[in-house]
């Protein structure tokens, strides 16, 4: 397995790895700089891994902000469902969309608590 991509996220790294034909996408805390840490999704083509690494950076940081943090693949929040990490991805929401999801979200439990 080699790694192929690298980009700053969080407090993390996220890689983009060659394996058998595939290139997974995982996260790397940066305290332990030895592992190429958990896979978070797989694609077939470097291209669209590089593309879904990056957006998920985007997307964890949006998350983060509402009280996520990452479980394996998935985000996760008490009191709340979690969102598998690579169907979030395949949805392709913009930063400003997943805001409003997390927004309306929010208001919901407002009204219903």
């Amino acid at each position: 397995m080699s790694a192929k991509y690298q980009i700053r996220c969080a407090e993390c790294d996220v890689y983009v790895l060659e394996k058998d034909d595939r290139f997974h996408i995982t996260i790397s805390a940066r305290v332990n700089p030895l592992s190429f840490g958990n896979k978070l999704a797989e694609f077939d083509t470097m291209g669209k891994a590089v593309e879904a690494a990056e957006h998920f950076c985007r997307m964890y940081a949006v998350s983060k902000e509402y009280g996520y943090h990452l479980v394996d693949a998935k985000l996760c929040k008490e009191g709340r469902e979690p969102i598998s990490v690579p169907r979030l991805i395949n949805l392709q929401l913009s930063t400003e969309e997943m805001r409003r999801l997390f927004e309306l979200d929010e208001a919901v439990d407002r009204v219903t608590h």
